[in-house]
């Protein structure tokens, strides 16, 4: 019987190791819905079909990473370009946003306004997928208007927003199977943008 040196056996360790490490890997979900979105988008598929498919192979649904709320405080204060929230706290439309909001600093929910309203989506919530979301944005949890319309703020005319509006509307109208929830934010968003013209 012949024995296997120390080196040889560390080596199968670290290949075992290697594998179990890379079978256990928790999937990206905001990675795999970006792919899905982008695919769709180019070969003209479901998105939701897709996601359904993903989250077979993956044996389940995926979790999607929330941002922590000391990175989001991270973010908008460097947004506003101060180095501490002592700073940040003083600035006024940093102030103003809070009070109107009724918001308190102390909770993940409440730097998830801030950082939606100063920094723009976090990962988790871009390339959203569902009845609710239209160009990647769920319309029920984000106002984003230019996003959702899919047109350019600097170019667009009021004719380009009814026409986007229009175009997005035959899917999402009440009367075709769409949420009327859905369609009632449409339409704020349709008349917000035109309210400018």
């Amino acid at each position: 019987m012949t024995r296997q040196s120390s080196s040889g056996s560390t080596n199968q360790k670290a290949k075992r190791s290697s594998k179990k490490s890379a079978s256990s890997r928790i999937p990206d979900f905001n990675q795999i819905r970006a792919k899905i979105r982008e695919i769709a988008k180019t070969n003209k598929y479901d998105e939701e079909i897709l996601l359904s498919f993903a989250e077979f192979i993956n044996g389940g649904e995926f979790k999607s990473i929330e941002p922590k709320m000391q990175d989001l405080k991270n973010a908008v204060i460097k947004a506003f370009g101060y180095s501490s929230y002592a700073e940040l706290s003083k600035d006024g439309a940093f102030s103003l946003f809070v009070k109107d909001h009724n918001l308190r600093m102390t909770n993940t929910e409440a730097w998830l306004k801030v950082y939606r309203k100063f920094v723009g989506l976090p990962e988790s919530e871009r390339n959203s997928i569902g009845k609710s979301s239209i160009n990647g944005i769920n319309v029920l949890r984000n106002f984003l208007p230019w996003d959702v319309f899919d047109l350019d703020p600097e170019k667009a005319t009021a004719e380009d927003i009814k026409a986007a509006f229009n175009k997005i509307a035959k899917k999402h109208h009440p009367d075709h199977g769409g949420d009327p929830a859905v369609f009632e934010e449409l339409k704020i968003m349709r008349d917000t943008l035109l309210s400018a013209y």
